[in-house]
C-alpha cells in the first residue's frame, strides 16, 4: 500500500517537473534569464566591484626644490598608488583642481624640508585628500603613511650606514635600533578586494535567479490559466509546491556551476574548498530563497508586480548581508535584522569555501540559520500558495 502511494507521488512530482522544465525552457526569454544574465552580470559587477585603488591623480608644490624633496616626490610618483598629474607653483592652485576632480590629492612639500631631514628634525609636509568619498579618502591616506614610512625607513639606513663604525665624544659607538616586522596576511595574500567581492555577488546572483525566476515563473501561469488546469488535477497542494520549486532548484545547480567556472577561470579568483560541501550549502540556500520567490508569487497580480517586488527584497538584503558594509559595525537592532536575512549565512559560507577552505564544521551556525529560515519561509509560502489555489 505503501509502496503505491509513494509511487502515485512520485509519477506526479515527475508529471509536473517534466512540464516546467518544458515549458521553461520552451519559453525563449527564460532560457535567455537563466543562463546569460549571471555570468554578464558576473563579469561586470566582478570588475566593478572594487576597492582596490591605483593610479590617483595627484598635484605636487615642491616649496623646497631640494635633491631630498625630489626624492620624497619620486617614491610617491614611481609606484602604481599616485600619478603626478600637476606641478603647481601655489598652494592656490590646488583647490580648483579639487573642486573639479582632476586630482583627488595635493601634497605640499614646505620649504626647509630637506635641511630638517638632513638635521633629524620634523620635516615640513602637507597632505590634502579629497574626501568627498571616505571609503577611498581612507585608502589614499594609508597608502600615504605607508609611502612616508617606506621613505623614512631608508633615509634612516642611509644615516645609519654614514655613521656605522663612529662614536660619541665619551668613545662609545653610535648604535640605531631598528624593528624587524614580520607581516603575514593570511587567506588573501595580495589583499585583492575581488577575491573578497566575487563569492559575495556569487550569493547575490543565486538569491536573485532562486528568488525571480520562481515567483516570475508561478505568476505567468496565472497569468495564462495553466495552473488552474492543474488545480482542477488530483495533484494535492504540497505536490504542487514540491513539483513547481524542484526545476528552479535545477536551474540554481546550473547556474553555480556556470558561475564557478567563471569566477576561478576567468576571474582566478582562488577556491580553497569543497566543490561538494558548495552543492550542499547551495541546498540550504536555496530552500528561503525559493520559498521566498513562491511568497511573492502569491502577493503579485502580475510578472511585473513580481519582478518590482523581487528587487525591493534584493535591496535590503543586499545591505544587510556583509556584502558592501561590515555586520560588525552596524548598529545593534539592524545587527538582529541581519540574522533573518538567509543572504547573511551563505555570504559567510561562500568567503569561507572559496578563500579559507572552510568546511560543515566551520559553518555549523550559518547552516542552520538557512535551515530554520527555509522551514519557516517555505511553510509559511505553501501556506499562503494553498489558500490562494483555494
Amino acid at each position: 500500500m505503501f509502496r503505491a502511494i509513494n509511487g502515485a507521488f512520485a509519477e506526479r512530482i515527475k508529471y509536473i517537473l517534466k512540464k516546467e522544465l518544458t515549458q521553461i525552457f520552451r519559453d525563449k526569454r527564460m532560457r535567455a534569464i537563466i543562463f546569460i544574465p549571471p555570468i554578464l552580470q558576473l563579469i561586470v559587477l566582478g570588475y566593478a566591484a572594487s576597492t582596490d585603488v591605483r593610479h590617483i591623480s595627484t598635484a605636487v608644490l615642491d616649496a623646497d626644490r631640494t635633491e631630498i624633496s625630489r626624492q620624497f616626490i619620486k617614491e610617491f610618483d614611481s609606484g602604481i598608488y599616485f600619478d603626478v598629474t600637476h606641478y603647481l607653483s601655489s598652494p592656490k592652485e590646488a583647490d580648483p583642481l579639487i573642486d573639479r576632480g582632476e586630482v583627488s590629492t595635493f601634497i605640499y612639500i614646505k620649504k626647509g624640508f630637506g635641511e630638517s631631514i638632513k638635521a633629524g628634525k620634523s620635516a615640513g609636509a602637507l597632505i590634502i585628500v579629497d574626501g568627498t568619498d571616505s571609503s577611498t579618502a581612507s585608502v589614499v591616506l594609508n597608502y600615504v603613511n605607508r609611502i612616508v614610512a617606506s621613505y623614512l625607513d631608508k633615509m634612516l639606513k642611509e644615516k645609519s650606514a654614514m655613521l656605522r663604525g663612529m662614536t660619541t665624544e665619551d668613545g662609545a659607538p653610535i648604535m640605531f635600533s631598528t624593528v624587524s616586522l614580520d607581516e603575514r596576511t593570511w587567506y588573501n595574500e595580495d589583499l585583492k578586494s575581488r577575491n573578497f567581492y566575487i563569492p559575495g555577488i556569487f550569493g547575490l546572483l543565486l538569491v536573485l535567479i532562486g528568488v525571480m525566476l520562481t515567483s516570475m515563473a508561478i505568476v505567468k501561469e496565472r497569468e495564462v490559466g495553466t495552473l488552474e488546469q492543474i488545480i482542477v488535477t488530483p495533484i494535492r497542494s504540497y505536490e504542487l509546491i514540491i513539483g513547481k520549486l524542484l526545476p528552479f532548484t535545477i536551474i540554481g545547480y546550473i547556474d553555480v556551476v556556470l558561475i564557478l567556472l567563471v569566477a576561478v577561470f576567468w576571474f582566478r579568483v582562488p577556491f580553497e574548498g569543497s566543490v561538494i560541501f558548495l552543492f550542499g550549502a547551495t541546498a540550504f540556500f536555496l530552500l528561503p530563497a525559493l520559498g521566498i520567490g513562491l511568497f511573492i508569487s502569491t502577493i503579485s497580480a502580475t510578472q511585473q508586480e513580481a519582478m518590482m517586488s523581487t528587487f525591493l527584497f534584493l535591496f535590503p538584503a543586499m545591505m544587510l548581508s556583509g556584502f558592501v558594509f561590515p555586520i560588525e559595525s552596524m548598529p545593534w537592532i539592524i545587527r538582529v535584522l541581519t540574522y533573518l536575512n538567509p543572504l547573511r549565512y551563505m555570504m559567510t559560507i561562500l568567503r569561507g569555501i572559496f578563500l579559507k577552505g572552510t568546511g560543515p564544521a566551520e559553518h555549523m551556525f550559518d547552516l542552520l540559520g538557512l535551515l530554520l529560515l527555509g522551514i519557516l519561509v517555505i511553510g509559511l509560502s505553501s501556506v499562503r500558495f494553498t489558500k490562494r489555489m483555494k
